[in-house]
């Protein structure tokens, strides 16, 4: 392709000699300024000099309809004039203008000229500059965490009690990060991985994981690093933590000698996937799809609260990841109890305040819970599922809601936090009551009247929080009729 370019800027030369591919493309420049075509002389780059209006000077650079012109001008006022020569001359070519300042400032509208493509520098530049911030801020964290795990010969990563992808995926990569085999830095939990999708993921990509650790092991370990979770979500008290890495609301009194939480984050993946660009880092294609499949679950494949930096950090992971593995784990084999579990929960329903409430009794495994309330919010007229299970002991409650409501991690924590562990983001939440928090009479079990007393008690701060955006729009119309 004969490409010919039309600048007023050094710049530009020195970009675009080597944005443009020069074995497949033939580049030449056309200036006004000698001393610019000197320098382009020296560069060994084709050159012609003349007036950019001047319909003469562009019979000599034989334009074709294959070509392309691509136009970057100092002075933006004398654009309009050069694009109706150029209209004239361009013998068919593509037309590419180059601009950092609005067009609306020059009184210019793309429409005026359909031939051509108009390229707002600024524009483009700004997501470069912003992706690149964050990353040079990722370098100084990244340091941070070398200087504290540096000497130490035993390092533990430590995730939930029942690892979800985001989770291992960052324990994963945390570890590719330092540098760092498995026998010098295990991943543990205190639980051990249920859900069929998580074992998949764990046994195709490799993830080995310490199950069922004890409390008094982690004294075993130099260092401590909690990744996709905080110290308050264990029931065991930790000895100590050096490193935490979450995108979950930060605990009170969450200490550690380094924290990273960014709650506005979709996935802790995306944390991870940001320290390894920034220490340009070469991404494995297991390390990529183990991040990759993080970002996908816990933002339901960029549908719930996600930001900027999750999309770039998907985007970036896409092409090195490999998608057929994440296929094969997003399908595993379902036992039919779990078909039981769900139909035993959708009996057991009821719909009040556009919430709908199910409770699936005991359970053998906890992710039917969470997998049932996504399913329940598709349900008509809801705005919210509460789904509830019995497992380990305790009442496990799993919240979803449609993400324009009020915030179910806040609603959680408001109804539960007195009895039990609380909290979650926007759209999805969860609470963990142990069951001798909620039956009382010498009972062993909890019965219909204690569901209904947790269904109150979820439905009390939903309640007042409508009542309260209530009274502030009444206010708000006795002030407009004043």
């Amino acid at each position: 392709m004969n490409c010919v370019v039309l600048t007023q800027h050094r710049s530009t030369v020195d970009l675009l000699r080597r944005v443009v591919d020069s074995k497949k493309d033939d580049l030449s420049f056309l200036v006004e300024d000698l001393r610019l075509e000197r320098y382009l002389h020296r560069s060994s780059l084709s050159v012609s000099r003349g007036k950019f209006r001047d319909r003469a000077v562009y019979e000599k650079l034989e334009l074709t309809p294959n070509g392309l012109i691509v136009v970057h001008l100092r002075d933006n006022r004398r654009l309009r004039g050069i694009l109706k020569v150029i209209d004239v001359v361009r013998n068919g070519c593509s037309v590419l203008v180059l601009h950092t300042d609005p067009l609306v400032n020059f009184k210019i509208e793309s429409e005026d000229f359909p031939f051509a493509q108009f390229l707002p520098l600024a524009d483009s530049f700004r997501p470069i500059f912003h992706i690149q911030t964050r990353l040079a801020k990722n370098k100084k964290r990244l340091k941070r965490i070398q200087e504290i795990t540096e000497g130490a010969k035993k390092l533990l990563i430590l995730v939930q009690d029942d690892p979800d992808p985001d989770a291992l995926g960052t324990a994963l990569a945390l570890r590719h990060l330092l540098a760092r085999n498995r026998s010098s830095t295990p991943i543990a939990t205190f639980g051990k991985v249920t859900r069929p999708e998580n074992l998949a993921m764990t046994r195709l990509l490799d993830i080995q994981l310490i199950e069922n650790i004890s409390a008094g092991e982690l004294e075993d370990y130099d260092r401590i690093a909690c990744v996709d979770t905080q110290p308050s979500r264990f029931k065991v008290e930790l000895p100590r933590i050096d490193i935490i890495i979450d995108h979950h609301p930060e605990a009170p009194g969450c200490q550690a000698t380094f924290k990273d939480i960014r709650p506005s984050y979709g996935a802790t993946a995306t944390i991870l996937t940001e320290y390894l660009r920034a220490k340009k880092e070469k991404i494995a294609e297991r390390i990529a799809t183990a991040l990759l499949y993080g970002i996908r679950t816990d933002t339901l494949l960029l549908d719930r609260g996600v930001v900027e930096s999750d999309v770039e950090a998907f985007t970036y992971l896409y092409p090195r990841a490999n998608i057929n593995t994440i296929r094969r784990i997003e399908r595993p084999e379902l036992p039919v109890n779990v078909l039981d579990s769900f139909s035993e929960g959708l009996r057991n329903r009821r719909i009040t305040d556009k919430v709908i409430f199910s409770h699936l009794g005991k359970v053998k495994r906890e992710d039917v819970i969470p997998q049932l309330a996504d399913f329940c919010l598709q349900v008509e007229g809801v705005e919210w599922s509460v789904v509830s299970g019995i497992y380990g002991g305790d009442l496990i409650l799993s919240v979803r809601n449609v993400g324009f409501v009020r915030a179910a991690g806040d609603i959680m924590k408001e109804a539960f936090a007195h009895i039990g562990s609380a909290g979650g983001h926007r759209s999805m939440a969860k609470a963990v009551i142990p069951l001798k928090n909620l039956v009382s009479n010498g009972k062993k079990d909890i019965d219909e009247a204690d569901l209904r007393k947790v269904q109150n008690l979820f439905l009390k701060p939903l309640r007042s929080a409508a009542k309260s955006n209530n009274s502030n729009h009444g206010a708000n119309s006795k002030q407009v009729a004043k």
